[in-house]
């Protein structure tokens, strides 16, 4: 198959994710008080709707439940998650995986395909010096009306291969949510099995499964002395 670019997840794909239990305690303890300023008793539930994937659905049932605003309650989730993350990212726990190195070895424009904030992911690459490699970024802005935009939905994806002028890419992911995302797309997907995902059982099947990226150098095609990025 000629694949004409590569689109990447960013968390789980070339970075680190922090565990959900280490996401679900730091995020309790953030938003607990900013919660209570706008009327949320933030118990346990509350925490569990907010901390990982959520729904434009969920948020709202939770502020209808608050009789507060649903743009309230998902600024302070979207600032606080964007507070840890950033501070995991400066501690060492968001690094790049080793076979990251790949990217810049393919021959074929590359991007990022995310569910998680843009100004996260952008600090992420920043900060680790591999922004270069990527000529787009697709992910959420802070906003309510973004989660109507996330994967399984196919946006980002088209809008990537808009900004690169491409039609036919490989989509790079870790979730079934991916692998949905890039078949509503019309576009194959590599699933690759990290330590977070070793034992996910997959009701869709990608294109192919792979244990490294590493080996997208054989299906893609890799920068000869002949070619340059």
């Amino acid at each position: 198959m000629s694949y004409d670019a590569v689109l990447f997840d960013h968390d789980g794909v070339l970075v680190d994710v922090l565990s959900r239990t280490q996401l679900y305690e730091r995020f309790s303890e953030q938003s607990r008080n900013r919660l209570r300023e706008v009327g949320v008793d933030p118990t346990g539930s509350v925490f569990e709707t907010l901390y990982l994937s959520v729904s434009f659905e969920e948020v709202t049932a939770l502020a209808s439940q608050f009789d507060t605003e649903p743009s309230r309650i998902w600024r302070i989730r979207e600032d606080v998650i964007e507070q840890l993350l950033t501070a995991a990212v400066r501690n060492g726990e968001k690094e790049p995986y080793d076979d990251v190195e790949v990217v810049e070895t393919l021959s074929r424009p590359t991007g990022i395909v995310s569910n998680n904030q843009t100004r996260i992911v952008e600090d992420v690459i920043s900060y680790h010096g591999i922004d270069s490699q990527f000529e787009t970024v697709r992910a959420r802005e802070p906003r309510l009306s973004s989660l109507t935009r996330k994967k399984p939905e196919p946006t980002f994806i088209t809008e990537a291969m808009n900004d690169l002028g491409v039609s036919n890419p490989l989509y790079v992911g870790d979730s079934e949510s991916d692998v949905i995302a890039g078949q509503r797309a019309d576009v194959d997907v590599a699933f690759v099995r990290r330590e977070h995902n070793r034992t996910v059982e997959l009701s869709v099947t990608p294109t192919y499964e792979i244990e490294t990226l590493a080996t997208l150098s054989s299906i893609v095609g890799s920068i000869d002395s002949s070619e340059s990025r």
